[in-house]
């Protein structure tokens, strides 16, 4: 009788320590996913990637490109984007999509892409944690002039947030080296997609 007590305590104790194991794996899982998994399955909503194609000037409570800047290359890319960013800085730019940027950019002078934009509460802000996160924003690049690959992941800061919207500033800056080009060449950047994870 003893032995069979024995051996059912002992068998508990190890079904505690997997749940307990289990536990902490989970956790891990659900930390690096870019939604929380407690989120999708009290919504039961599929969440992913989805363009936010607001052009310019996005309207009341849209989320949007707001300007795109050909910007003196810059060493500390993450503080200097933190803040915002105006033409007057810029050796280019323009606030729509499709089109040539206004300004001159120096030739054989490096500079990097910044691309301003926002995001409303339905894109950008995390209900779990109660904050706006940028796990959930991004902007893909493409520009065979500048040896940018197709839809390749600009690097993203956060300027600034409020109760409505987060403002966030994509760059590419060729690996930290800024992007040149000579004298008289044209160059295309034929596609930018912002885009946010809901």
């Amino acid at each position: 009788m003893k032995k069979i007590k024995e051996h059912k305590t002992k068998l508990v104790g190890s079904v505690m320590f997997i749940l307990i194991v289990f536990g902490v794996a989970s956790g891990l899982i659900i930390a690096n996913t870019p939604m929380g998994v407690d989120k999708a399955v009290m919504d039961c909503k599929e969440y992913s990637w989805k363009p936010v194609a607001s052009d310019g000037n996005p309207g009341a409570g849209a989320s949007g490109m707001l300007e795109i800047f050909i910007y003196p290359h810059d060493a500390d890319p993450d503080t200097t984007y933190a803040t915002n960013l105006s033409s007057a800085s810029a050796y280019a730019s323009r606030n729509t999509w499709n089109g040539t940027l206004t300004g001159n950019v120096p030739y054989d002078t490096e500079f990097d892409i910044v691309i301003k934009a926002r995001y409303n509460v339905s894109h950008a802000y995390n209900t779990t944690s109660s904050a706006w996160d940028m796990a959930y924003v991004k902007a893909l690049i493409t520009s065979a002039d500048l040896g940018i690959g197709a839809d390749t992941e600009m690097s993203k800061v956060q300027t600034a947030n409020n109760t409505d919207f987060m403002w966030v500033q994509f760059y590419m800056n060729n690996g930290g080296a800024g992007y040149t080009r000579s004298h008289g060449l044209t160059t295309n950047v034929t596609s930018v997609k912002l885009q946010a994870f809901y």
